[in-house]
């Protein structure tokens, strides 16, 4: 199995408590609209995780993905599709504080690549840059404009 990878990063005007915080929060996300491609729906705790359901459309096709949200012990956290549509995709989030007010983040993300996707993969991994750095700018966009937890 093909693994398509990607790897973005951004600095948010906001400590990183505060962003740590924002990235996991995905009932703010939901009720927030903070992605708005992206439905975040039945937001549930599941042990020490967090469990939803995200849907997208791409090139009007629904994806469907049951994501669990997991908070690590040395503050990053991942995003990982447990079933659906993109089952397997992994999301890892890094932070690093760069002062008291400001925050690095860095994203990783690794898509499997089945079957037919291989053939159309160099256009896949187009989708998941541009997807990735406009997910950040939405994330940026909240963090420093109205979150305020």
């Amino acid at each position: 199995m093909q693994t398509l990878i990607v790897e973005r990063e951004t600095r948010i005007a906001r400590p990183i408590d505060v962003v740590r915080r924002q990235f996991v929060d995905m009932e703010h996300h939901a009720s927030g609209q903070v992605h708005p491609d992206l439905q975040v729906v039945n937001v549930r705790r599941v042990g020490d995780k967090c469990v939803f359901t995200g849907r997208r459309r791409v090139l009007g096709m629904l994806h469907e993905d049951e994501i669990e949200v997991t908070s690590l012990p040395d503050g990053n956290s991942t995003l990982r599709s447990i079933s659906g549509t993109n089952a397997g995709l992994l999301v890892t989030q890094m932070f690093e504080a760069l002062g008291p007010e400001s925050t690095r983040v860095k994203v990783k993300v690794e898509f499997p690549v089945r079957g037919a996707q291989k053939l159309i993969a160099p256009v896949l991994k187009l989708g998941l840059v541009r997807d990735t750095e406009l997910a950040l700018r939405q994330d940026k966009a909240d963090l420093e404009g109205r979150y305020l937890k």
